[in-house]
C-alpha cells in the first residue's frame, strides 16, 4: 500500500509516492509514532507495528526548519512494518491524493523520491525472511 503525497511548494516538496511518514511528537516512541501517523493519515487502525532494522538520516533543509527548530541537523527515519491484509481502503488525509494497493515489482519503479524504494525493500526482506522461517524444512 503506497500513497501520492501532496505537493507541498512551502517545503519544496514535489508530489511522490511513498509509505506513511511523520514526526515523532512529545515523549513518544518511534512504534508509537507510527500507530498514530497510520492512523491521522489513512484511518486505519493497526496495532504494533515491527521494525523493519532499516533506518536512514537526511539533512533538514532550510525550508523545513520551522518544524524542527534549529538545533537539529538530520532527520532519522525509521521503517515499521504492518500486515493490512483484509482491511479497508484507507481514508485518506490531506497530506495524499491516492493510494495504490500493488505487488512489489510494480510498486518500486514509483517510488522515486529519497530512499522510499529502499524502505519497501527493508520490509519485502523483512517479510521474506519471516515466511521462510515459517516453513517447515
Amino acid at each position: 500500500l503506497i500513497f501520492q503525497r501532496a505537493a507541498r511548494n512551502d517545503l519544496d516538496l514535489p508530489a511522490f509516492f511513498q509509505g506513511i511518514s511523520g514526526a515523532l511528537e512529545d515523549q513518544e516512541s518511534f512504534q508509537d509514532a507510527a500507530v498514530r501517523e497510520v492512523f491521522e493519515e489513512t484511518g486505519l487502525r493497526i496495532n504494533s507495528p515491527i521494525y523493519s532494522g532499516f533506518s536512514h538520516h537526511y539533512p533538514i533543509k532550510e525550508q523545513w526548519r520551522k518544524h524542527y527548530g534549529a538545533e537539529p541537523q538530520q532527520v532519522e527515519e525509521r521503517v515499521f512494518t504492518v500486515d493490512v491484509s483484509g482491511m479497508e481502503d484507507p481514508v485518506l488525509s490531506a497530506e495524499h491524493t491516492s493510494f495504490r494497493w500493488l505487488r512489489l515489482i510494480e510498486a518500486l519503479p514509483l517510488l522515486t523520491y529519497g530512499a522510499n524504494a529502499e524502505c519497501l525493500l527493508s520490509v519485502d526482506q523483512l517479510w521474506s525472511r519471516a515466511i521462510g522461517e515459517a516453513v517447515p524444512n
